[in-house]
């Protein structure tokens, strides 16, 4: 028969090992939040990141290179002669002088 002295020393080693895995469980708890938050933290930012790469690169792009149609007044004619002069006013050394 264990005298109440063993008993009561029984006790409080069992209730020291009882709030020792409690704190070790509560520790661990936090270390796997902790880790869950950045591990989603991480996610939200490369999902950020990779729609607006999308968004900017994607089909939802504005097209601002040389896929467009060109304009009508744009000529793709290298040959001088065959493109419309933009001068229509007379050129002042083909008019006749009036020195006498």
């Amino acid at each position: 028969m264990p005298s109440s002295k063993g008993k009561a020393r029984e006790r409080e080693l069992a209730r020291a090992k009882a709030e020792r895995q409690l704190a070790r469980r509560a520790a661990a708890a936090r270390r796997r939040r902790q880790l869950q938050a950045g591990l989603f933290i991480g996610l939200i930012v490369v999902i950020i990141i990779g729609a607006a790469i999308i968004f900017d690169w994607g089909p939802f792009a504005d097209d601002k290179s040389g896929d467009q149609q060109p304009d009508v007044t744009t000529s793709t004619s290298t040959d001088p002669s065959t493109e419309p002069s933009e001068d229509t006013s007379p050129n002042p050394s083909d008019e006749p002088s009036d020195d006498k």
